[in-house]
């Protein structure tokens, strides 16, 4: 893995994910530190609300349209911009496209054990 001070976390529900949430803010990282990637509008409108945390939802409309006219592939390009190996982009990718949720984090926590 590239360095980087994000710590990432993979979940598959949505009550995995407020769980992990709620875990991650017990670690010291500020709910505007923590980011949800996720396929599933109805999940990332929830927790926005419910735990105030960043959420970006891959495969949006615009997303497939860029795919589709650029032959990029949108999240795999969102994936590059954290800095994250080619290893990692993959099984990001695969995970997000199998319904998983990745959640990271922007700024380290020195206080997490």
């Amino acid at each position: 893995m590239k360095t980087t001070n994000r710590e990432f976390e993979v979940v598959y529900t949505e009550r995995e994910l407020e769980e992990k949430v709620e875990e991650m803010k017990s670690w010291g990282y500020n709910k505007n530190d923590i980011h949800v990637l996720a396929d599933n509008a109805d999940i990332l409108n929830s927790v926005e609300v419910q735990e105030g945390v960043q959420t970006h939802e891959t495969e949006t409309i615009t997303d497939k349209f860029k795919s589709i006219f650029t032959g990029k592939d949108a999240v795999r390009e969102e994936l590059t911009k954290l800095n994250l190996s080619q290893t990692e982009i993959d099984e990001f990718h695969d995970i997000l496209e199998n319904d998983g949720i990745v959640l990271y984090t922007d700024h380290r926590n020195d206080n997490r054990i």
